[in-house]
């Protein structure tokens, strides 16, 4: 077909639209673009018409202002109405087609190599400034040009099909197998490529070290790849492309396997975007098996559009810093509950027994912290400087903190962290009706486990601060403290006229993050072998190697309540110190320390202990503060995790619904436990300490 000439073509765009609309300025802008698209003679050319022409079509506005369609309804049906124009455009589609290779979009987009979380928002920030430089004739140029941003991209993938056939088939040689050779080639490649990009990561030492134990070439992952290349000799055979789906659902089950595994081994970042990586690079080999040795002809546009959807998906995450900083949180977020999730059993009652063990165990947690809240008091009234002060307090925390551990008393504070992470678990494995039943019996069994904890804390703390302030005013002859020290101690639990409030707030992040901070860490000695290490050291020749073994045992089964005492400890004993050297009246309010300084201030008082009715006040002081203590712990953990394990918001109101609905239809079972049950036998001991 002779090439038109530019006055032919703005000829043939002009006389598409009505008379009025001819000298419209965008009329005559699409003319000019189609002019400059049809008679260049080089590829980069061609290509900034192109992108120019995509432009123009993006816009919303009419193509003429007496027209209600759309800038892209107008081309389309431009192209449709005029068999002339539209074939020269397909024949320059043509020229690009054979010129531009596709290998690296279709392998590489959205699939990049591993980086640390600031290297890699910088190459992203980089990028969005400085485009990297690539060759013109690389595919995945053109693609950032023609869609730079996810306003962009979403109006692609959000296409309808029926919209994007009518383009490809108006616009494209579809039916010209010689045209399309190339990009057939560069497909294949990009498959066989995608195949050797799994094996690589599936074969390396930390996915293999988790992997069921076999010959690397009966490993799902070689055999993938060997698969692969057997589909691609046989050009799709039936019985190549069944084994090759085989081997795709072979390497899903091991990276199910993996996942698990790491439960137990320690979870890792790193590990985990390599099994989502591997996960995405098999959708990707999924869509382009299908355009390659599936699809029929009269399928084959839809098949584009489904692996183009794929591909522009994963160029809009490998763009976004956002999207950077949001998946690496939700992988350490899940990294750790994970790892916190684990003790969180520990602390709900099943049974009578264990119901039983946890007031046995929250009693003497409670006496315990007796001696720390007093030893507390003595560290504020010496008037130590905030740095001092911080260090004595956190210390006197942190060693009451591992006593309780390791005396197996409990803090009923330390509990709601840990037990939404087994919380979020369970929302993660159940589904339906199951779920909503699981959620409610689970929720019960904490509310109930959780009201023995505190109420034997509490109890224990008040009593046996009232008889340690009676016992120390009978031998010294004067109360344990100061009446203007014990006056300071109402107006400071007062919850209106003080920042109770917000106080105990911010103690049920500090708690929060004592519990993540010793998940983390559990986690972090799990993967890194540190107890193994510990067993396998050297010394073991001078101390012997049974001993480095208790060593590695105890270290094993107390790294995460060693590392979360100490840091509740000192982030307890820094926060008020912290707030001093900043100017801000930050403070913590513990329920449990708090309730045992309130009974010493009231010793203090005799029986003038009502003291002006503030005695009544403090009290409705402790009550917020154990609302907010817990409430604020368990929320975000719960939160975090279920975010982590993605849980919609829908679903986390249904639940909570639900709930509520199951608490006032039964309020009893979320009080007390039931009277009878089955006997699981758990030592009294499996009831961790703060």
């Amino acid at each position: 077909m002779p090439a038109l000439e530019a006055t032919q073509i703005r000829d043939e765009v002009l006389r598409f639209f009505p008379l009025r609309a001819r000298g419209n300025q965008d009329v005559k802008s699409l003319a000019k673009i189609l002019d400059t698209f049809l008679t260049a003679e080089d590829l980069p050319t061609q290509l900034d018409a192109f992108v120019e022409l995509k432009e123009w079509t993006a816009s919303r506005k009419p193509s003429s202002p007496d027209s209600q369609w759309s800038r892209m309804e107008a081309f389309l049906s431009l192209m449709e109405s005029d068999r002339n124009l539209s074939s020269r455009f397909q024949q320059v589609v043509r020229q690009i087609l054979t010129q531009v290779r596709s290998v690296e979009l279709f392998a590489e987009a959205g699939l990049q190599p591993r980086e640390g979380l600031w290297s890699e928002a910088a190459r992203r920030l980089t990028q969005r400034l400085l485009p990297s430089a690539r060759k013109i004739s690389d595919l995945s140029r053109l693609t950032l040009r023609l869609y730079p941003n996810s306003h962009a991209i979403d109006r692609l993938t959000q296409l309808p099909d029926q919209t994007f056939e009518r383009m490809a088939r108006s616009l494209s040689p579809v039916d010209d197998a010689i045209a399309w050779s190339r990009q057939h080639e560069d497909l294949t490649q990009a498959f066989l490529l995608l195949a050797v990009h799994v094996a690589g990561l599936g074969l390396s030492p930390a996915l293999r070290a988790r992997s069921n134990t076999c010959k690397i070439e009966d490993s799902p992952f070689y055999q993938l790849q060997h698969s692969t290349t057997e589909l691609v000799q046989k050009n799709g055979d039936v019985s190549a492309l069944e084994y090759w789906r085989v081997q795709v659902q072979r390497v899903r089950e091991e990276l199910e396997y993996i996942h698990l595994r790491m439960e137990d081994t320690g979870v890792s970042i790193g590990l985990v975007f390599d099994i989502r990586t591997i996960g995405r690079a098999l959708n990707r080999m999924e869509c382009i098996a299908v355009v390659l040795f599936v699809a029929e002809p009269e399928q084959h546009v839809r098949a584009v559009k489904s692996l183009l959807d794929d591909v522009m998906n994963s160029c809009r995450e490998q763009q976004s810093v956002s999207a950077l900083f949001r998946d690496n949180t939700a992988l350490l977020a899940r990294k750790v509950v994970e790892r916190t999730g684990k003790t969180g059993e520990h602390y709900i009652a099943n049974t009578q027994r264990e119901y039983r063990a946890i007031w046995m165990a929250s009693l003497g947690g409670g006496l315990l912290t007796v001696l720390t809240a007093a030893i507390k008091m003595r560290v504020v009234s010496a008037h130590l400087s905030p740095f001092l002060e911080g260090i004595a307090a956190g210390t006197n925390y942190a060693v009451s903190f591992i006593l309780l551990q390791h005396l197996h008393l409990a803090l009923a504070t330390k509990q709601p962290s840990v037990t939404a992470a087994t919380f979020a678990g369970i929302v993660r494995s159940a589904h339906g009706q199951e779920r909503l039943d699981k959620i409610t019996e689970f929720i019960s069994r904490i509310s109930r486990s959780q009201l023995a904890s505190v109420l034997g804390n509490l109890i224990a703390v008040f009593l046996g601060c009232i008889v340690f302030a009676r016992l120390w005013a009978a031998i010294f002859a004067r109360p344990y403290l100061e009446i203007s020290s014990a006056e300071h101690v109402y107006k400071t639990l007062d919850p209106l006229t003080s920042g109770t409030l917000i106080f105990a707030a911010l103690t049920g992040v500090i708690l929060w993050v004592s519990a993540l901070a010793g998940g983390w860490f559990e986690n972090f000695a799990t993967f890194n072998h540190i107890p193994a290490a510990i067993a396998q050291h050297p010394l073991g020749r001078r101390f012997g190697c049974e001993r480095m073994k208790r060593l590695a045992d105890t270290v094993d089964a107390n790294i995460s309540g060693w590392v979360t005492c100490i840091v509740l400890g000192y982030l307890l004993g820094f926060t008020p110190a912290f707030g001093e050297f900043f100017g801000i009246p930050l403070d913590v309010r513990h329920v449990t320390l708090s309730t045992g300084t309130l009974a010493l201030a009231a010793a203090s008082f005799g029986r003038d202990w009502l003291h002006r009715g503030w005695f009544l006040q403090t009290m409705y002081g402790i009550a917020v503060t154990f609302v907010l203590n817990l409430g604020v712990s368990f929320s975000i953990a719960a939160y975090v995790a279920m975010k982590a394990y993605g849980v919609t918001r829908a679903e986390q109101l249904e639940l909570m619904g639900y709930t509520l609905r199951s608490f006032f239809k039964s309020p009893r079972r979320f009080l007390f436990p039931k009277s009878k049950g089955p006997d699981t036998g758990r030592p009294q001991s499996s009831i961790k300490a703060a």
